[in-house]
């Protein structure tokens, strides 16, 4: 008999080895202005000396991929923006940046891994009996008639319910 292998379907694939949780992350195309067209001013330090984001001119980003930078083009910000910063240039903070995100990153998923086993009451994970009862416990939960809820809730806590929650 030749019966078709499937691969595996743990219950919990967050839980599986090497899987990254997701944390944020940004929705920008451009990490040398953060698409405003300034460039970043922690960036902007890299490529003007001493720059003081408190009283010099906004450095207009170039990038070759982002267009937010022509918005700030035009007679009445001329004198506000500095247009000294080449595309290339733009790149390489751009680059810097996105390096620095993906460290960031990396760093932050380490912490939040770290922080849920150290927050975690449980001292071992479910096992799959439990996580099948935890599965169906959530579906009735979420398919439950808010009516039939609250008649539960009142048969569970009596008097208390009814203080807290006027029906």
């Amino acid at each position: 008999m030749n019966i078709k292998k499937l691969p595996r379907n743990p219950m919990r694939p967050e839980k599986e080895p090497g899987v990254e949780t997701e944390i944020w992350q940004p929705s920008w195309r451009c990490f040398c202005c953060h698409d405003t067209g300034i460039i970043h001013p922690h960036l902007a330090t890299l490529a003007i000396d001493e720059y003081d984001y408190n009283r010099d001119k906004l450095p207009r980003c170039v990038n070759p991929g982002c267009k937010a930078g022509s918005d700030w083009d035009g007679e009445a910000l001329a004198d506000s923006i500095d247009y000294r910063i080449g595309a290339a240039t733009c790149q390489q903070l751009d680059a810097i940046s996105r390096e620095d995100w993906r460290q960031t990153a990396r760093t932050q998923q380490i912490n939040i891994q770290a922080l849920a086993q150290e927050m975690s009451l449980r001292k071992q994970d479910r096992t799959a009996i439990e996580e099948l009862e935890a599965q169906q416990r959530h579906r009735e939960a979420i398919n439950a008639d808010p009516s039939q809820l609250r008649a539960m809730a009142l048969e569970y806590l009596g008097d208390e319910y009814i203080k807290d929650n006027p029906l």
